[in-house]
């Protein structure tokens, strides 16, 4: 709990000391499958998170995550297929650790449901709620993308009734984000672009 509060304190700090200096935002798109296991099966949740960039250190973003029908008889449940479905909002801090590497600690608070399904074909539905901090290094030696991976703590909430299980979990994140901002600039305002070069015939 200590870890955690700390954690959050260096995201409120950081975040205090650089909304104040806000610069036009950049828009991205990022993609997330975040793995956790569960009675030693791996389960997969799949997020798509639009975002704002500012200052480029900090993202401010909405998103969607789903877990689709995993399939699996769980010791204290006769529950044998699950999913889960809900929204989020996220909060992130970056920083530079090398020319092409950057660090990120993000904060994921989200909210939605749970379902499963019995073999006799009974169906149950309950609320599913979630806060997650992570930390993520990502690798942005591309032009358009970038591509990060981390680690994750979600704590969970859920209706015991769908699932008696406890899905309060560390997670392993795989990263794809996309740079909508830079692609437009590049391809169409050259001169606002990082990637512009002097003898570009576009300008």
């Amino acid at each position: 709990m200590r870890i955690l509060c700390f954690y959050l304190l260096f995201i409120a700090s950081n975040f205090y000391s650089q909304i104040i200096e806000i610069s036009s935002p950049n828009f991205g798109l990022r993609f997330e499958i975040k793995n956790f296991f569960l009675e030693s099966t791996r389960f997969k949740i799949q997020e798509i998170k639009p975002y704002f960039e500012y200052n480029r250190n900090i993202k401010i973003g909405l998103g969607y995550c789903w877990l689709k029908n995993n399939k699996h008889h769980f010791k204290d449940s006769d529950s044998s297929l699950i999913s889960i479905k809900s929204s989020n909002f996220f909060v992130s801090y970056n920083w530079a650790v090398s020319k092409n590497f950057f660090a990120e600690a993000t904060l994921d608070l989200g909210l939605g449901n749970i379902k499963s399904r019995l073999p006799d074909n009974s169906r149950y539905k309950g609320i599913y709620s979630f806060l997650e901090p992570a930390i993520i290094l990502n690798y942005e030696g591309f032009n358009f993308f970038t591509l990060g991976l981390g680690s994750g703590l979600r704590l969970t909430r859920s209706d015991k009734s769908v699932l008696r299980n406890n899905l309060s979990l560390p997670t392993i994140i795989l990263r794809f984000s996309i740079k909508f901002t830079e692609i437009y600039n590049h391809f169409f305002l050259a001169s606002n672009s990082s990637l512009y070069l002097q003898d570009d015939r576009r300008v």
